[in-house]
């Protein structure tokens, strides 16, 4: 049977919830998703947006720790490639009724839904159809036009907020991305705040 990793509920300071795609071998270790590389990220994209000049966004986002918000996965199941040659859920995976079942469940209180990566942006589209098939109100925003926080997706980002090109390899390459993954995202929440 395959191993499967919890979602992290939270401490209900937010009504923001986050969903990558599936937890990996770190995330095994650990014991509880996004555990490596991809939750520093995430932190770093957290300590951008908490001291963000719009109050209305540091209210989101009054926490630099990842683990005082909702963070789930696309697919509870972990993948990596020395596990089973790949590492991200299949669409059956993720589009599984129970697996969507268990989405919709664990968005219960969640008002604001961002998903890094495809595989999270095609399941936040399937559970927001369940929401409008239930006809569920209020049901929670998905922000789905975001890159996951790994640094393989991250170093597809080529200019920094400014328009200026991103050297590989400089020091502070990764957080000048994550800043341009966070106008990213403020560009999405514009219509929500």
């Amino acid at each position: 049977m395959a191993e499967k990793i919890k979602y992290n509920p939270g401490k209900g300071i937010s009504p923001v919830a986050f969903m990558f795609a599936c937890p990996g071998q770190k995330e095994q270790q650990a014991g509880r998703v996004v555990s490596g590389m991809t939750g520093k990220n995430l932190n770093t994209l957290l300590s951008i947006l908490s001291k963000n000049d719009d109050e209305r966004v540091r209210t989101l986002f009054p926490s630099e720790d990842r683990y005082d918000y909702l963070i789930t996965n696309a697919s509870d199941i972990v993948h990596y490639p020395a596990l089973d040659n790949t590492s991200l859920p299949s669409k059956s995976e993720y589009s599984d009724d129970a697996n969507l079942n268990r989405l919709y469940h664990e968005f219960d209180h969640t008002k604001i839904v961002i998903a890094f990566g495809a595989q999270a942006k095609e399941a936040s589209k399937l559970v927001a159809y369940k929401y409008e098939m239930r006809e569920v109100t209020p049901r929670p925003k998905f922000i789905t036009s975001l890159p996951h926080l790994s640094l393989l997706a991250l170093n597809q980002i080529s200019e920094d907020v400014n328009g200026n090109h991103i050297e590989k390899g400089v020091p502070d390459a990764t957080h000048k991305r994550l800043e341009v993954v966070a106008k990213m995202l403020m560009e999405n929440l514009k219509d929500l705040l």
